[in-house]
């Protein structure tokens, strides 16, 4: 199993949180070393300083001495001054003292922690070093700056620096000086501990906000993953329900193909028969009635034929352009007398302005026939329908209005749909069929809701820009 499988196979919070915890050690391992870093560094510089303050203290004493010494004071008589000097040197945080190098002893100690003269080696008990890590093994002949831990765990920065001595002098000294680095040293600790404290926390803080923005983008990006889902799941059923639609005419196609074959002819010949039989004079009322029944149910079974025909016929434009007012008049034509049978009344707005289109004008028509038929049927008697056309912007817009019972929202919604009717022997296919044919010419079609009491069909074409 390879890192990016692992990865993919976790959740989005798990891989945020670890890639938080796995910023954050590396974040606070390098915050860590910078801050012991800044801390030596610290350090250095405050060793650089002692020693330099233990130079500037035996500059100030050396001349004092060397004088004494060049004016031919006595030996004894130096140490005793020099010795009366330097018992105030401690609460100046300094220790002085003067070494004769000949005979490796101590002559003068601030301090005076033993009976002076003594050894140095009791001055310096524990191993000295210098700064370059190498180890003074002889420490009566010594001089420089050098350093040690006490027994206490004190350190002890020293510092000697031998004397300019008269020539007729058989003593050899040296001027030292040690400050105790302990506390300035524990102050450095201490401040390393609050300095990681700090960082840590900062740390800890910018890592979480950095989570937490990174969370938030990662969100952010999650929902656009999660829109963009969703957009290609509704091309996706978009796409499939063109599918099923197109499966649906095919299914249609091919049903019908076998009726015009199988029924066309044995339809033709049995309504041939029954028109003969029902024009014979001796039939008696009730026999014509069962006749004329029979003859209706086969004109149904042939309009169902026609109308599965129709449905799966492409649209083919007409060469020339069409005026939609024209095709309303020829459908009008055969609508007017039915109307007139039920007691409506037509109200048709014709468009001047409206230029001719590119249409299946057969196609066309039959939407229209469609639409003027439902429209009559769902009118009551004594009503009106209204047929308008108007030109709105690059469109042609057809309104087809009847006054008749509310119809539900979702009979509005699905009125259009392929098989829904809601009478008790249609097809289901009038409607789908108008809607089939007004997509295929680029428009659109659909139920509005009552106004004014007219329920309303609207279906809206494009216009050519090459016929306007």
């Amino acid at each position: 199993m390879t890192w990016k499988s692992l990865i993919q196979q976790q959740k989005p919070l798990t891989v945020s949180l670890v890639s938080f915890m796995l910023m954050l050690v590396i974040v606070v391992i390098i915050g860590l070393v910078g801050g012991r870093h800044i801390i030596d560094y610290l350090q250095e510089r405050l060793i650089e300083h002692g020693i330099d303050h233990n130079e500037e203290v035996i500059m100030g004493m050396h001349p004092l001495l060397e004088h004494s010494l060049q004016d031919g004071a006595s030996v004894d008589g130096v140490i005793t001054d020099f010795q009366r000097f330097i018992d105030h040197a401690e609460p100046f945080g300094v220790r002085l003292f003067l070494v004769d190098l000949s005979q490796g002893r101590v002559v003068a100690d601030s301090l005076k922690i033993r009976h002076l003269p003594y050894p140095v080696k009791d001055l310096v008990v524990t191993p000295v070093h210098r700064f370059d890590g190498s180890l003074i093994k002889d420490v009566a002949h010594w001089d420089g700056t050098a350093w040690r831990r006490t027994s206490s765990g004190a350190i002890e920065l020293l510092t000697l620096h031998p004397l300019r001595m008269p020539e007729s002098a058989r003593q050899h000294w040296a001027l030292g000086v040690s400050s105790d680095l302990t506390e300035l040293l524990v102050l450095m600790d201490e401040l390393h501990l609050h300095l990681d404290m700090v960082l840590l926390i900062t740390y800890g803080l910018i890592g979480l906000l950095g989570f937490l923005v990174l969370r938030w983008i990662g969100r952010r990006y999650e929902s656009g993953l999660e829109q963009q889902v969703a957009k290609r799941t509704r091309e996706l059923e978009k796409a499939h329900a063109e599918i099923l639609e197109q499966a649906r005419l095919a299914t249609i196609g091919q049903t019908a193909s076998v009726l015009a074959h199988e029924m066309r002819n044995p339809l033709a010949s049995i309504k041939l028969a029954l028109s003969s039989v029902s024009r014979n004079a001796n039939l008696q009322d009730r026999e014509k009635q069962r006749m004329a029944l029979v003859l209706g149910e086969v004109d149904r079974l042939e309009n169902m034929l026609n109308e599965n025909l129709e449905y799966v016929r492409p649209v083919v434009r007409d060469e020339q352009p069409v005026h939609l007012d024209e095709l309303l008049d020829k459908v009008l034509t055969l609508e007017e007398p039915l109307m007139e049978a039920a007691s409506l009344t037509l109200v048709r707005h014709r468009c001047a302005e409206c230029p001719a289109v590119h249409l299946d004008s057969r196609k066309m028509q039959q939407v229209l026939l469609n639409l003027l038929k439902n429209a009559r049927e769902a009118s009551p008697v004594d009503s009106k329908i209204a047929v308008t056309l108007r030109k709105t912007g690059d469109s042609l817009v057809l309104l087809v209005s009847n006054q008749g019972e509310p119809l539900s929202p979702k009979i509005r919604e699905q009125a259009f749909d392929l098989f829904f009717t809601t009478k008790a022997r249609g097809t289901g296919l009038g409607l789908g069929l108008v809607r089939r044919v007004v997509e295929e010419h680029g428009g659109s079609v659909e139920l509005l809701g009552e106004d004014d009491g007219m329920t309303t069909v609207q279906l809206v074409l494009p216009i050519d820009t090459d016929t306007c």
